[in-house]
């Protein structure tokens, strides 16, 4: 009875351990990058760069070597923004997939492609065309395992291989700069009135030509991707997972209408209605309007559709098998915690401090007990304290739009009614809540004293 009971405590004991709030309160440290290894791929990308200038050819060379230039001076705004994530443990992981994929699949090892994270915002994916494929954070972390990231890069390798990005750009420059294109342009200069209206129906019309042939080219990828999928040890049903995932990826789950009420309505300073009451219309764009914009500009084919062309391929072969991680699942949930907090990091870094606040919120509902977010939290507030101060609040926050997503219009309507002192007394009062808890750390007892300073400077104002 005595082994029993004592078996029953240190059970107890192990379970209040792991449960605790300090087990939940994950300490976050940012990513160090491999500086010499960022250098090495810039150098890499800048030598293929001249190696496709000089493989151009035809009467319109001139003109593609100028978005071939455009690229690669994209690229290195990349590297000067400190946007590729190239970590050791990363890196190496990524290769792991990279590795198993072309090592299956003999026809892409003369790519030699450069594949790395990039730690940008948003979930997105892309092959570049002269051999770089960029994975953003952000996707990252909406996938369930590494069959689905296998999937993504699988689907642009096979853009490379099947050179679609240099294809586009051909087809754009031989098309504008056709004989037909000229003259119709020639067409309407020479016209008097409506030239505008003109111009507006030659260019969309062009835009959608262009965007049927990026759909085909999507489709194409999905093709060619899961044929090079079906090689490996991943398991290919997971690309149909992956699309399902990537259907439903702007769907909001969190309503920030009623979790800015909740995370910021105090006592001392209840939440204001007015703050995020709905106009009617942005802009004079109604609903209607927006949805059929948006439905017709989009570059990818519907992902329901895509699905059913994988299935109807992944029917045909009934030995369609294999393995949802080929390396560490802990490593995989590792990084996704890892990236989720370096995307705010680096959000904050970048001076988009209306989208840092954005994706601290959705974080810190997961993670409520987090220092760095509580934290970032604050320094938002101090950031538009002083931007609001000296009327340049517009410098780290996007203006509301019918064409972004709800949930952040929400937050921007929020925060461009706040008044400096709404700003302050805000800040102030969230922070508090937690200046006991936290006081020890030196990060959130800085932005503390700097939220204190501006509440105190406010504190009297009408």
């Amino acid at each position: 009875m005595s082994n029993f009971r004592s078996i029953l405590i240190t059970t107890l004991l192990l379970l209040l351990h792991y449960y605790s709030p300090a087990q939940t309160a994950w300490l976050y440290t940012p990513v160090k990058d491999d500086d010499g290894k960022l250098k090495t791929l810039q150098a890499e990308i800048r030598k293929q760069y001249e190696k496709d200038s000089v493989s151009i050819t035809g009467e319109n060379k001139k003109y593609i070597l100028e978005i071939y230039r455009d690229r690669l001076k994209g690229l290195n705004e990349l590297f000067e923004t400190k946007e590729p994530l190239y970590s050791p443990e990363a890196a190496a992981y990524l290769a792991g997939i990279t590795n198993e994929i072309i090592n299956k699949n003999p026809e892409l090892k003369t790519l030699a492609p450069r594949v790395f994270f990039s730690r940008a915002w948003w979930p997105n994916a892309y092959s570049t065309g002269e051999g770089t494929i960029v994975f953003n954070i952000d996707l990252f972390t909406r996938l369930q395992n590494e069959s689905q990231v296998a999937f993504v890069l699988c689907h642009e390798l096979a853009h490379l291989y099947l050179n679609h990005s240099n294809k586009k750009i051909t087809r754009y420059i031989n098309t504008i700069y056709s004989e037909e294109y000229q003259q119709k342009l020639k067409e309407i200069k020479k016209k008097q009135y409506d030239k505008k209206e003109e111009l507006d129906k030659l260019e969309m019309g062009f835009a959608f030509k262009s965007l049927r042939h990026s759909r085909e080219f999507e489709t194409e990828a999905d093709s060619i991707g899961l044929r090079f999928m079906k090689n490996t040890n991943y398991n290919c049903k997971e690309s149909l997972t992956c699309l399902g995932i990537l259907d439903e990826i702007d769907e909001e789950k969190m309503d920030y209408s009623k979790q800015l009420p909740k995370l910021f309505s105090f006592s001392g300073y209840p939440f204001k209605t007015r703050w995020i009451e709905k106009e009617a219309a942005f802009f004079g764009v109604t609903a209607a309007v927006k949805d059929k914009l948006e439905d017709s500009l989009k570059t990818h084919p519907d992902c329901k559709e895509r699905i059913k062309s994988l299935e109807s391929i992944l029917q045909r072969d009934s030995a369609a098998k294999g393995l949802p991680f080929v390396q560490s699942p802990e490593q995989f949930t590792q990084l996704q915690q890892l990236f989720a907090f370096e995307g705010i990091n680096f959000c904050f870094q970048s001076k988009k401090v209306s989208r840092t606040l954005f994706n601290a919120i959705k974080l810190l509902e997961q993670n409520p007990q987090n220092v760095y977010l509580v934290t970032t939290i604050g320094n938002c507030f101090n950031q538009f304290f002083e931007k609001q101060k000296n009327h340049r609040l517009n410098n780290i926050t996007d203006n509301p739009s019918p064409f972004r997503e709800k949930n952040y219009n929400t937050l921007l309507e929020f925060i461009s009614r706040l008044s400096l002192k709404d700003i302050s007394h805000i800040g102030y009062h969230f922070m508090n809540q937690y200046s006991t808890a936290f006081s020890t750390d030196a990060a959130f007892s800085k932005a503390f004293q700097q939220i204190e300073k501006n509440y105190t400077e406010t504190k009297s104002s009408n």
